[in-house]
């Protein structure tokens, strides 16, 4: 068993498909498909079922994917404790977050740290933070960047940034008439001192009243229904939409309310607004941490964004434009 032969039985595993996964490769189908029916002749057992279409992982499958992908975590590890010999003249870093997380939070500070380090690779994977999880114990990843609640004896949790949930209504829903004054972006990007000293409101009010949830991410129906739920509720879902980011346009189109960050808010470039309302603290509030596996190998190039990360956290913003300003990325 090899790298390459762990290499594409991952692609394929991952694509689903021969053809694309030999098109991610760089090689012919045919060719792949010889080289999969290869390995399998030697294991003596099928690791993928063709009869099903996408195709899927056997239960053998399955195993071996799991090993596959520790066995190349492991090596990727080594090379990066060898390159770490080399203080950073080469390396990769292996990060984990959400596409909202990614493009919202991490995209600037991505690029400053491969303009500083250009030897250094930093692969990005995009998934929900359940399979972040598994990446993370696999070895697959470095560490994620995300919220939610995390074994300590698996997962070392460092907060990074505080984030607020916000009660999000289009201004021409009727239910905004029995609602106090509402806040704007404006007002939740600069953090305006009216922040300090508006009126809160009470989520059951809203039991009566349509949502909008996100089936994946970190702030999915789950979510949803887990905040709810300690109001005394459970929420209605008039519409199920895939990410965070289409539950803001429906609900900026008045189909329906939603529970919003102010990460979002903040930095998610949207021309148009809904409503803001402050939700209490004790479900409002919750922390974007930096979570990787207890006690794994750190390497220097990882340790190195991970540092460059927390200083635009310091300054109170995660755009690159502060940091240039303030002269710490020189």
């Amino acid at each position: 068993m090899n790298t390459q032969q762990l290499t594409y039985v991952l692609a394929v595993a991952e694509c689903r498909s021969f053809s694309k996964a030999a098109e991610k490769l760089y090689v012919t189908q045919p060719s792949l498909s010889q080289y999969i029916h290869g390995i399998e002749k030697q294991l003596g057992m099928k690791l993928f079922d063709r009869t099903l279409t996408p195709i899927r992982l056997t239960d053998a499958g399955e195993l071996y994917v799991e090993w596959a992908r520790r066995l190349l975590a492991m090596e990727e590890g080594m090379v990066n404790a060898l390159n770490d010999l080399m203080e950073m003249g080469s390396g990769s870093v292996e990060l984990g977050a959400s596409s909202f997380r990614i493009r919202c939070l991490l995209a600037k500070s991505i690029a400053v740290f491969h303009e500083r380090y250009p030897a250094i690779r930093l692969s990005i994977r995009e998934a929900e933070m359940g399979t972040l999880r598994e990446l993370l114990l696999s070895g697959t990843l470095n560490f994620a960047i995300g919220t939610g609640q995390f074994d300590h004896k698996q997962f070392h949790v460092e907060p990074l940034a505080e984030e607020r949930l916000y009660l999000a209504v289009s201004p021409r829903n009727p239910i905004c008439e029995s609602l106090p004054q509402p806040l704007t972006e404006a007002q939740i990007r600069q953090q305006d001192t009216v922040l300090l000293r508006c009126e809160e409101v009470s989520l059951k009010q809203m039991q009566d009243s349509s949502f909008v949830a996100a089936m994946e991410g970190e702030y999915d129906l789950e979510s949803l229904s887990d905040v709810c739920r300690k109001c005394g509720f459970i929420p209605k879902i008039g519409f199920r939409v895939e990410t965070i980011e289409t539950v803001f346009s429906f609900v900026c189109a008045n189909m329906g309310i939603a529970l919003l960050p102010d990460s979002l808010i903040r930095y998610g470039n949207f021309k148009e607004h809904p409503n803001y309302y402050m939700l209490p603290d004790s479900i409002g509030e919750s922390s974007i941490s930096l979570i990787s596996k207890r006690n794994a190998y750190l390497p220097k190039a990882a340790a190195a964004y991970a540092l460059l990360l927390k200083q635009l956290v310091d300054v109170g913003t995660w755009r690159v434009g502060a940091l240039e300003e303030g002269g710490m990325l020189r």
